[in-house]
């Protein structure tokens, strides 16, 4: 039980990094097929610490960019 938890923490540490790198150098309609898809995934197999990452990672992408286009801040 204690191997399985660590194991999938790991799994989501893993691909929240790894799919916050990679949305990043993506263009914008590809991370949102990516989140398309792992909301479709954790819809239909149920929780799953791999998929989260993935969702968890290019969700906040978007949410930075999105918000970073409503609100554009200049620099000084």
């Amino acid at each position: 039980m204690t191997d399985t938890v660590i194991i999938d923490a790991v799994g989501f540490l893993f691909s929240l990094i790894l799919f916050s790198i990679i949305s990043k150098r993506i263009k914008l309609p590809y991370v949102g097929l990516i989140i398309i898809s792992a909301g479709i995934a954790l819809y239909t197999i149920g929780p799953e610490p791999y998929i989260f990452g993935i969702f968890l990672a290019t969700g906040w992408h978007l949410l930075s960019v999105g918000v970073g286009l409503i609100f554009p801040v200049e620099e000084l």
